[in-house]
């Protein structure tokens, strides 16, 4: 069942990755680099802190950047190092990978040695639920319309498909990569919004207490 498992993996990244065009290699080649993928995440902080009105503002830049950090780190620790699988870049001899470096597309990197899970999909994934969770409690504290609570989810949830089919594009990562490493990261978002809620409510009891 397993072999079968990779062996459909395989085809779904040989049939992604070996179809493309000159436009998709640049869209995906700049939606996967990570100067781009670390834009859209400030923004998405400064967008909660705004609606929130700035108050406990340092809290989501907290929140987002330990989304980040833990699940890049437990994504290497707990499953690369551990799963050992090696990207279809370094097992595939006719994986095509594309980088965007110095505004200019390369062929040549081949990224690290193991992919599963995908760290990209899963730090995007802890910030996307972690922020779609925190706009959703922010509405409703305000009793305001959920409409861009919708907007908000769809848009970045968008983001984050394109991303993730971006990894598979640009030759570094499996299907299952990335949709493990997704479901990781939207575990770890989850988790960090729990503990987001306890902090808060804590700190509205202390400024009750006084």
């Amino acid at each position: 069942m397993i072999d079968n498992l990779l062996l459909w993996d395989t085809y779904l990244f040989n049939l992604i990755n070996h179809h493309r065009n000159l436009f998709l290699d640049w869209l995906m080649a700049i939606v996967s680099n990570s100067l781009f993928i670390e834009i859209v995440v400030v923004l998405i902080a400064f967008f909660l802190i705004w609606q929130n009105k700035f108050k406990h503002w340092y809290l989501y830049l907290i929140f987002i950047v330990l989304a980040v950090a833990i699940s890049d780190r437990i994504s290497v620790v707990c499953f690369k190092d551990v799963v050992c699988r090696l990207r279809p870049s370094h097992a595939l001899s006719d994986a095509v990978t594309l980088k965007l470096q110095h505004g200019e597309l390369i062929t040549w990197y081949k990224g690290g040695k193991y992919g599963f899970v995908s760290s990209h999909a899963a730090n995007i994934f802890s910030v996307i639920i972690f922020s779609i969770l925190a706009l959703n409690n922010i509405v409703a504290k305000k009793g305001a319309s959920k409409t861009k609570c919708y907007i908000f989810s769809i848009l970045v949830l968008l983001w984050g498909l394109i991303t993730g089919y971006s990894r598979i594009y640009c030759g570094f990562h499996y299907p299952l990569d990335v949709i493990c490493g997704a479901m990781l990261g939207a575990l770890i978002g989850f988790l960090l919004y729990f503990l987001y809620n306890l902090l808060i409510r804590k700190i509205k009891k202390k400024v009750t207490y006084v």
